[in-house]
């Protein structure tokens, strides 16, 4: 088992890194705003499969329908 206080430092350095990348992607959204470009994800947020590295939009998944889940285990 893990000291208690070696697993709090590592997940408040982790935290740390996260922040860090969460202030680099809110700058990098701000300059693609100010350049007047908007990203892929912002334009087509009803689109969760596209991204902003992706240039053109994926088709959309096939959605399940009642007959697919009809011989799925039931759980009680």
């Amino acid at each position: 088992m893990k000291d208690i206080q070696e697993l709090i430092r590592q997940k408040e350095a982790d935290l740390e890194r996260i922040q860090r990348e969460i202030d680099a992607l809110r700058l990098s959204a701000k300059l693609l705003e100010e350049s007047g470009r908007t990203p892929a994800v912002a334009a087509s947020a009803a689109s969760p499969a596209t991204t902003i590295y992706s240039p053109t939009p994926k088709p959309p998944q096939p959605t399940a329908t009642p007959a697919a889940w009809a011989s799925a285990k039931q759980f009680p």
